[in-house]
């Protein structure tokens, strides 16, 4: 699964609809474009709940996930070392629910 969840996030973001870092999340959310936040299981815990306070008070708050992905992993198909990205098309941020829910429901 966890290749199918890299290789989803990478298909979003050569579709141009993927915005990686903590500011170009911020700007998703503030223009309503963002349909799903996912943050890297190595993330700052301070700066996730802060960043998750914020976007929870948005007008139209995207679900916020974990991705099961560490910040490493973000950065093999991001290009860039990230540990929160914003999907913005409604399709990826579905399969990517479901992707990640499958995945968790293995592990247990």
């Amino acid at each position: 699964m966890l290749s199918k969840t890299l290789g989803l996030i990478s298909l979003c973001r050569r579709a141009g609809k993927l915005k990686m870092g903590a500011d170009p999340c911020r700007e998703a959310v503030a223009s309503g474009q963002a349909r799903l936040i996912l943050y890297a299981d190595d993330f700052s815990a301070k700066t996730r709940a802060g960043l998750s306070r914020e976007f929870s008070l948005a007008e139209n708050p995207p679900p916020q996930m974990e991705a099961g992905l560490s910040m490493f992993d973000f950065s093999q198909v991001c290009g860039k070392l990230t540990g929160v990205v914003a999907v913005l098309d409604d399709g990826f941020a579905r399969g990517l629910r479901d992707l990640i829910r499958a995945e968790n429901k293995e592990e247990y």
